[in-house]
């Protein structure tokens, strides 16, 4: 079977979704309303719409939970329709939304947060990818931390959250549960490049490896905000990168100051997507987004030349989460009342669809 004939019933239903996606001239206009009723008015003929015709009170919250469900329907077809070799690895990559639901139920446990409560929260949509909706319930139901992590003992999570649980008994945070999922969710991406057919395995590989590379940046430097020691830092991030190297990450953790971090980083091959902006956070914002459109922009070129790949199912994925993180960004505006030019200025439109 050729990768056309294998490929076809994917390149079909991504076309079908980027025909939904928002572009950035409505995105502008969207962030120009002083209410939600109006913002919502102006979603019909999008996906969305459906979603949103029930919802009752409009709060940005409810919208922005309805967003994150259309991002995981998108995602959920791209994996069901994409040929059987690259669907594991499609799972890998949306893993994260999973590791979201676990970190909302630790924190909410830790907090003690009723049940009936979180269960509204969290997007138990997600284990249509994973099939573990049950699991999920049952950790909600647990009655402490500890019996989160009892709840996954049998699963891939089971050692990840038993590094954080000695932290988290220690501090009562569990930032630390973050730390430990975050790092595994890109090390378990690094790791399944190599179950991928050769030419899928180069693409992504040359697409997300520089997400990796930006998630240890990101780590570092605001660790280093948080004036953390340099071990503990270097427990945070991972030990496989793409541009970088072990030594570069180890001289830039050992690095005395923030400023002198983002220096050494600024010489590397990311320094190109730095821009000094008032503030760090700010530079940190405009770098995340930069290379992320960096990576649409790899995986819109691959798919325009030969749209049987990997890059297909990828790019949809990708541009529809940032078209939510748009939307979330111009709901939470609406609602704290900032101007229509500065809830534009946030806004990051994607290279292309």
């Amino acid at each position: 079977m050729t990768r056309a004939t294998t490929y076809a019933q994917i390149v079909v239903k991504a076309g079908a979704e980027r025909s939904y996606f928002i572009d950035p001239r409505k995105l502008k206009e969207l962030a120009e309303y002083n209410n939600l009723e109006d913002f919502v008015a102006r979603l019909t003929k999008s996906p969305y719409e459906s979603l949103l015709k029930d919802v009752g009170h409009l709060t940005a919250e409810k919208l922005q939970y309805i967003f994150k469900e259309e991002l995981i329907r998108v995602c959920s077809r791209m994996v069901h329709f994409s040929p059987n070799e690259i669907q594991d690895f499609l799972r890998v990559s949306l893993s994260r939304l999973e590791i979201e639901n676990l970190k909302s139920i630790l924190k909410a446990e830790s907090a003690k947060i009723p049940h009936e409560t979180l269960i509204k929260r969290l997007h138990l949509s997600v284990e249509e990818i994973f099939k573990r909706k049950d699991l999920f319930i049952q950790a909600i139901e647990a009655t402490d931390v500890k019996g989160v992590i009892e709840t996954f003992k049998e699963t891939f999570y089971s050692p990840i959250l038993s590094e954080g649980m000695p932290k988290y008994e220690e501090t009562g945070s569990t930032r630390f549960f973050d730390f430990a999922l975050d790092r595994a969710y890109y090390d378990n991406l690094l790791s399944s490049f190599e179950k991928l057919p050769p030419k899928d395995s180069e693409i992504s590989f040359s697409s997300l490896g520089p997400e990796i590379d930006r998630f240890n940046i990101l780590t570092i430097i605001r660790s280093k905000l948080l004036n953390y020691p340099s071990h503990l830092i270097y427990r945070e991030v991972t030990h496989r990168f793409y541009k970088l190297s072990e030594n570069d990450i180890q001289v830039i953790i050992s690095s005395e100051t923030v400023n002198s971090a983002i220096d050494l980083v600024s010489h590397s091959f990311y320094g190109k997507f730095f821009t000094q902006q008032g503030s760090i956070e700010e530079t940190l914002t405009i770098f995340e987004n930069a290379i992320q459109n960096f990576v649409l922009r790899l995986l819109y070129k691959t798919r325009i030349v030969d749209p049987f790949n990997i890059a297909t199912p990828l790019s949809v994925v990708m541009w529809k989460e940032k078209e939510v993180d748009n939307l979330t960004i111009i709901s939470s505006g609406i609602k704290y009342g900032w101007k229509p030019e500065s809830i534009a200025s946030f806004l990051t439109a994607p290279y292309s669809s």
